[in-house]
C-alpha cells in the first residue's frame, strides 16, 4: 500500500522549493526551482554542514569564498554530470543564469544556529574574463 510523507515547501523571490523530501535520512534532500538573474544579497556559511549541489536543468553561477579571502566563481549546467561539494567553513551562494532547477543534499537537517550570513555587493557576482 502507498505511504505518503508531507515535506516542507518554501518560496521567495529567488526560488521555490521542496525541502526534506525523503524521510528517515540523516540530512535533508531538497529540490528547488530558480528564475534567472536574481543576484543574492548575501553569502552564507555553515560550521558543521556539508552541502552537495546538482544542477538538474539550466545554468547556475556559484561563488565560493574562504575565510582567508580566496574566491572561486564557476558555472555549472545540467550537462556537467557533477556534484558540487561545499565543505563546512566555506562562504557560498549562487545565481541562476537562466531558469534552473537544482537538487541538493545537506549533511544535517536544517539548523538555523548553523546558518551564518554576510552581505555581498552585486558587482562581486561578475565573472572575470
Amino acid at each position: 500500500m502507498p505511504q505518503f510523507y508531507e515535506y516542507r515547501t518554501h518560496s521567495d523571490n529567488r526560488r521555490s522549493g521542496s525541502y526534506d523530501i525523503i524521510p528517515g535520512i540523516e540530512g535533508d534532500f531538497n529540490f528547488t526551482k530558480h528564475p534567472a538573474s536574481i543576484i543574492p544579497e548575501e553569502l552564507h556559511m555553515h560550521k558543521n554542514q556539508t552541502d552537495y549541489f546538482i544542477v538538474v536543468s539550466g545554468k547556475v553561477l556559484f561563488r565560493l569564498v574562504s575565510d582567508d579571502g580566496e574566491e572561486e566563481k564557476f558555472i555549472m549546467t545540467d550537462k556537467d554530470n557533477k556534484t558540487l561539494i561545499i565543505q563546512p567553513g566555506i562562504w557560498h551562494g549562487y545565481v541562476a543564469l537562466e531558469p534552473s532547477c537544482m537538487a541538493f543534499y545537506l549533511s544535517h537537517k536544517f539548523d538555523s544556529s548553523d546558518e551564518f550570513r554576510k552581505k555581498t555587493d552585486p558587482s562581486e557576482w561578475k565573472l572575470s574574463k
